[in-house]
């Protein structure tokens, strides 16, 4: 049974680790919105009978305008997650977004959209800082997996939401229609708990029992408070709080490290310029399927890919099982996506007709994606990071994944413009996935089942590397 008491709801189990997880999660399809945007609309702004005439350069600056926008909007999350709270933080995200789309309804220049999107993107670094940050400390080891994949599921929603109404509506309809996604998830996520750490973290024991009571569905919660006091508690004493400190401790070094194989992994796998040149891609393939119908294939694939690994496979595999399978299926897909480009561009003689390859090996690619790298990098950041650093870690994350984003989307923009071929920027991902495969075998471990506080434990070691931790921390003092 659920009630309503003292400003919040209750209920018998982890019902409430579920809807705060959805609520905050409708934020993250905003994103998702905002980065699939380009791929239904930007060949509509680049054709000659647009109303607001772009260039190809004009148009790849709009495309990676959210990932510049992200540092700035990681950084002020970082600082106000830890002032004012995760849950905080997260809503004050809602009412930019919802003025961002609204105005973009009556935008009448690309500039002004690249702007707009910008800003979003900034909110987009605030929200995968703080948003992966609540989820982890509030969820249940058993569901834990289930609940930070929540996050590739809504931002998979929001691509796919806007590919869909961007086929038959205009910018200024889809925007206002966008627009009541922020509304709803401020709506509903300022009826959940905040995160139980925060409060410990700020001494506030009474709030933090009340939200893990919410959270549990139960007010038999006195062996988990003990154990998150005495965790937050060791982790504040032990552990400095600085930038240069994510580097200096070794279990936190480790940690990043491990973050920062699959963030490279999952981004020079090529997924933003799939993501943001979607229908270019199917349309440049010369597949005689429809492009807008391809694109909408390829997004609901991925969300039915990602909905299957989350609910029924996360949690009992484990995640290094999946992130070990999904790269070496990126690898073997876009190797054979640059094939078929080749063979259309370089050896046209052959008369080779593979109308099926580019939809098959571009969804193939994304069913593997999602399976594992779509949300390993957001699951590192909500799991091995201690309460004492992991704002800072989150914002110096997201804005290394931004920046790669970046990179990797302009690489391919200007790899394409200059060959004039889709074939070498893709070989080149298949490359990097087959590389980033060697590293996560060797280096990433399997954190199924294990508490927060237990993870710690195993970054830190055996008794004499804890030792060592120790001085290594006192030395940065």
């Amino acid at each position: 049974m659920v009630v309503w008491y003292d400003g919040c709801f209750y209920n018998k189990g982890n019902l409430f680790q579920y809807l705060a997880t959805i609520a905050g999660a409708f934020s993250v399809m905003s994103s998702g919105i905002n980065l699939g945007w380009t791929s239904p609309y930007l060949p509509k702004l680049m054709s000659p009978s647009s109303l607001i005439p772009t260039t190809s350069e004009e148009g790849s600056w709009c495309a990676v305008a959210p990932l510049l926008g992200a540092p700035p909007g990681a950084v002020a999350a970082a600082f106000l997650a830890d002032k004012i709270g995760r849950k905080r933080t997260t809503l004050l995200m809602a009412p930019i977004i919802f003025a961002c789309f609204v105005t973009l309804a009556f935008a009448d220049s690309i500039w002004l959209i690249t702007g707009l999107r910008l800003i979003i993107g900034a909110v987009e670094g605030g929200l995968y800082t703080a948003l992966p940050m609540y989820i982890g400390e509030i969820s249940d080891p058993k569901i834990r997996g289930f609940l930070t994949a929540t996050i590739a599921i809504f931002a998979i929603t929001g691509t796919l939401f806007i590919n869909v109404i961007g086929s038959f509506t205009d910018i200024f309809l889809s925007s206002l229609i966008c627009a009541g996604i922020p509304a709803l998830h401020f709506v509903a996520f300022s009826m959940m708990p905040e995160s139980p750490y925060y409060h410990i973290k700020k001494g506030n024991s009474q709030a933090a029992r009340k939200s893990l009571e919410i959270l549990r569905g139960t007010t038999d919660v006195d062996d988990e408070m003990e154990s998150l006091s005495k965790a937050v508690v060791r982790q504040e004493r032990t552990e400095k709080t600085g930038y240069l400190d994510l580097f200096a401790v070794p279990s936190n070094r480790k940690a990043f490290y491990i973050y920062i194989i699959l963030c490279l992994t999952n981004k020079w796998s090529g997924k933003n310029p799939c993501l943001f040149y979607t229908e270019t891609i199917f349309k440049e393939a010369g597949s005689s399927i429809d492009a807008t119908l391809s694109v909408i294939i390829y997004c609901s694939v991925e969300l039915l890919a990602v909905a299957s690994t989350t609910f029924f496979i996360v949690d009992r595999f484990g995640k290094r099982l999946l992130l070990i399978s999904s790269t070496l299926g990126c690898a073997i897909s876009v190797f054979f996506l640059a094939m078929n480009f080749y063979l259309k561009d370089y050896q046209p003689d052959l008369g080779v007709q593979l109308d099926w390859l580019p939809i098959t090996a571009l969804v193939a690619y994304n069913v593997f994606f999602s399976i594992g790298l779509s949300f390993g990098p957001v699951a590192v950041l909500s799991e091995l990071f201690p309460t004492s650093v992991k704002a800072k870690a989150l914002c110096l994350a997201d804005s290394f994944s931004v920046t790669m984003g970046t990179l990797v989307s302009k690489f391919f923009q200007i790899t394409m413009d200059t060959t004039g071929t889709m074939s070498i920027p893709f070989f080149f991902f298949s490359g990097c996935s087959f590389i980033g495969l060697i590293f996560i075998i060797k280096y990433i471990p399997e954190t199924k089942g294990k508490t927060l506080e237990e993870i710690q434990q195993f970054l830190i070691g055996s008794k004499e590397e804890q030792v060592v931790e120790v001085k290594m921390k006192n030395v940065t003092r």
